[in-house]
């Protein structure tokens, strides 16, 4: 029987250089996660440059060091999110001068390498590109204010509340009595401090914690640290 939820310990995982079948010049990065949900870390060097893709799953990027520019999008910092659905062809993608560091969620299978000058987007991808008003979007922490959550002490930030779900958490220091909760499979990026779910222990900073499918919400529990979290629900 598969387990219900488990932890991530990216600094666990050993940085790999991406391969390109295409021989193209690609970045380290860390598999956190080879099932779907797919996630990655990405560390571009400064000023790397790569030419305009496009995914064949709908992708999140979480920003946590760095700068990243991608076309007539502009930047993205830490504490920047941003979502890009299957087919859409965007760039290109340039770190800046110190470098970017990055995950990479794929909802619905491997991350490809997929170069618009040499892979055309597929006809069914196109027809649902066609449906959706948003082709790509964004969200800074500081865009979304706070509110109280489920207890003393929890404050959220629905950061985006269609699918998938983007939820950053706030757990007070010294805190009891909160509990976990989703409405489908979720991600959750412990951004810093540290936090304990029951039957599961402690998640530090840094630390992804994944759960398949609704369940019941677990206690959780914070230190003298409090702890912030990023939770992506993936809602259906």
């Amino acid at each position: 029987m598969n387990a219900a939820s488990g932890r991530l310990r990216p600094s666990d995982i050993a940085w790999e250089q991406f391969h390109d079948p295409h021989d193209r010049q690609t970045t380290p990065v860390r598999v956190l996660k080879a099932d779907d949900p797919y996630t990655i870390e990405a560390d571009f060097p400064p000023d790397f440059y790569a030419a305009d893709p496009w995914h064949p799953h709908d992708t999140l990027y979480v920003f946590t060091k760095g700068e990243m520019r991608i076309g007539e999008e502009g930047s993205f910092f830490p504490g920047d999110i941003r979502w890009v659905k299957a087919g859409h062809i965007y760039g290109p993608e340039e770190a800046g001068p110190d470098g970017v560091t990055f995950y990479l969620v794929s909802l619905g299978g491997e991350v490809g390498l997929n170069w618009a000058d040499i892979y055309d987007v597929p006809e069914a991808l196109q027809d649902r590109l066609s449906t959706l008003k948003d082709l790509w979007g964004r969200v800074n922490f500081a865009d979304v204010p706070f509110q109280e959550g489920s207890a003393p002490g929890h404050e959220v930030q629905v950061l985006h509340n269609a699918s998938p779900r983007l939820i950053r958490e706030r757990f007070a220091p010294d805190g009891d009595g909160f509990t976990t909760s989703h409405a489908a499979s979720s991600l959750t990026f412990v951004l810093d401090g540290r936090l304990h779910v029951d039957g599961e222990g402690w998640f530090e900073a840094g630390d992804i914690r994944w759960a398949h499918g609704q369940q019941a919400g677990a206690p959780v529990k914070t230190d003298s640290n409090g702890a912030t979290t990023i939770m992506i629900d993936l809602l259906a």
